[in-house]
């Protein structure tokens, strides 16, 4: 992995859980001491975040630091599938939860046939 694909990874991680807590760029800056800008380089993979505010960025965000390292969630196995679909439901906006409402529904209905 290269250190522009790292970048982006972490960064696509902090706005993943800033969004899941609700958070603006513009209230985790202020928590954290930085400008608006500097919130949206990182989560756009143009910086990094110094090491020594890792903790409290994980503090604000409610996550554990090896949660900004997983990078594909899909690949690791769930014992509560229904939270992992409720996560990606909360960083939706309005116009991908109104598709994955209708991709759940019809699912739903669908019948599968069992030879």
């Amino acid at each position: 992995m290269n250190d522009k694909t790292f970048k982006k990874l972490i960064g696509e991680r902090v706005k993943y859980y800033r969004k899941q807590k609700g958070l603006t760029q513009e209230q985790l800056a202020e928590v954290m001491d930085f400008n608006t800008k500097s919130i949206s380089l990182l989560e756009n993979g143009h910086n990094y975040i110094a090491l020594n505010k890792v903790p409290k960025l994980c503090s604000t965000l409610d996550i554990e630091p090896y949660n900004l390292f997983i990078f594909d969630k899909r690949s690791v196995k769930t014992e509560n599938v229904q939270n992992d679909i409720l996560e990606l439901l909360n960083t939706m906006d309005k116009t991908k939860l109104k598709l994955a409402y209708r991709l759940l529904y019809e699912l739903n209905e669908f019948e599968l046939n069992n030879p």
